[in-house]
């Protein structure tokens, strides 16, 4: 957990629970360009798109009774920001993609190749994400979010069927590694949905 007390040093590792838990503060910049999301933004930015910077007070559950279907450990928003959130935009807490059974964060879908937990890629890769589109949302409003940032799927399976179709009709328009990805983000398509393309082939 070096890296975590080094780059998040308000949050801190429960060896007893185990959980990491406390304010998990960012800076991350979406391009629209690309869709990406650079999480600890220096400098100028590269085009149009959101800067925010924002704190959530988080807990992220790291026993064997926490792990997601994706194979992730669960993660909770507890400073009750999603609730306010939830009424300030009129909507259920799914709709801000927290499932209302345990109140656990849905970060996505899991169809990389590379499917092993390291603390500094789930926290960039996956809950900082998360938490910018909650503060997006909380600062813009939910139709906004919707518009303006990267797509959602469905709740349930419906999102899983939405999510493999997607990332099959990429597969087979890509015309290969270092051609443009065919999702349009002008990336590279090593770069872009590669890994998922090929992770999901491997799965199937």
């Amino acid at each position: 957990m070096q890296w975590l007390g080094l780059h998040y040093p308000n949050l801190q590792y429960e060896n007893e629970a185990p959980r990491i838990s406390g304010e998990l503060d960012f800076r991350a910049f979406f391009e629209k360009r690309t869709g990406k999301l650079t999480s600890g933004f220096v400098g100028q930015k590269s085009g149009p798109g959101y800067l925010l910077e924002d704190v959530f007070e988080i807990e992220i559950h790291l026993d064997s009774d926490s792990i997601d279907g994706n194979g992730w450990p669960k993660v909770y928003e507890v400073g009750s920001r999603h609730e306010q959130i939830a009424s300030k935009c009129d909507v259920p807490i799914i709709d801000l993609h927290i499932f209302p059974e345990d109140r656990a964060c849905c970060l996505g879908i899991n169809c990389a190749r590379d499917v092993r937990f390291r603390i500094d890629t789930f926290v960039t890769n996956l809950v900082i994400p998360f938490f910018f589109r909650l503060s997006y949302t909380e600062k813009f409003g939910i139709a906004a979010a919707r518009r303006d940032l990267w797509g959602e799927y469905s709740h349930g399976s419906e999102g899983m069927r939405e999510y493999k179709k997607e990332i099959h009709d990429i597969s087979i328009r890509a015309a290969g590694r270092n051609k443009p990805c065919p999702c349009g983000s002008g990336m590279k398509y090593k770069k872009c949905h590669f890994d998922e393309v090929d992770g999901m082939n491997r799965r199937s």
